[in-house]
């Protein structure tokens, strides 16, 4: 299986621009998040050879504008797609996926979406004072499990420790946004930690990870930390 960083945004001056977010893809049929800004999307599955007429799976993360908004320019050109919401995300994102003729589906527990490929279901996560529901995906493998997060809001430990009780596996990878850019380096370092007694073997971490986090996982994880480039392929 091949997973393919499609387009990515991380740092400070990228968050300010609104170049932010992340977009995956899985073998040819799967796009998990749609970044931020549609018109990169575009650009990047044209750069990339993308077909994206052989997109059938479209996985949603979490509502927020850095991972929806690429959506929309996506439907314009294939509406055959199937795509994969918590049932809590907002009505307006629901009805605007509806009305651009695609099927939806609203996951509310861990779910097959194809051969050995799971998401999560509804997991809760805060943003300030608010709830914000996400999901993550899975790809079960001979090595243990691949974790795919768009922003980890429900906390990367949370997840990893939920993904280790819903597969009955170790973790193999965890790749993605762990949403660590506000956190101290006290609590980063005790996090990167935890997630090394959970017998984590390797990570990807980026977008919203942050850069300190990134240096403490790297330290940690040595040459199973990883920071990936646009167009990279990791292959599982």
């Amino acid at each position: 299986m091949r997973l393919k960083i499609l387009a990515e945004g991380s740092t400070k001056l990228q968050r300010l621009i609104k170049h932010w977010g992340l977009s995956i893809l899985i073998d040819d049929d799967i796009l998990f998040d749609t970044f931020g800004r549609p018109d990169y999307v575009l650009k990047q599955l044209k750069r990339f050879k993308v077909d994206i007429n052989k997109i059938k799976h479209i996985v949603i993360s979490h509502d927020d504008w850095d991972h929806v908004a690429g959506l929309w320019k996506i439907l314009e050109r294939n509406k055959d797609v199937t795509v994969y919401v918590c049932p809590h995300f907002k009505s307006e994102i629901k009805a605007k996926i509806k009305w651009y003729g695609a099927r939806i589906e609203e996951v509310r527990g861990v779910f097959n979406l194809r051969d050995n490929i799971c998401l999560s279901g509804e997991l809760t996560g805060k943003r300030r004072d608010s709830n914000i529901p996400e999901q993550y995906l899975a790809i079960k493998t001979t090595k243990g499990v691949v974790i795919i997060t768009g922003c980890a809001h429900p906390g990367i430990v949370e997840i990893t420790q939920h993904a280790k009780v819903a597969f009955n596996s170790n973790i193999n990878l965890l790749i993605g946004g762990f949403h660590l850019k506000d956190h101290t380096i006290e609590e980063s370092c005790k996090i990167v930690s935890e997630l090394k007694g959970l017998g984590v073997c390797q990570v990807i971490p980026f977008h919203c990870t942050g850069r300190i986090a990134q240096e403490l996982f790297k330290k940690e994880f040595g040459s199973d930390c990883v920071i990936p480039l646009e167009g990279q392929i990791i292959e599982i």
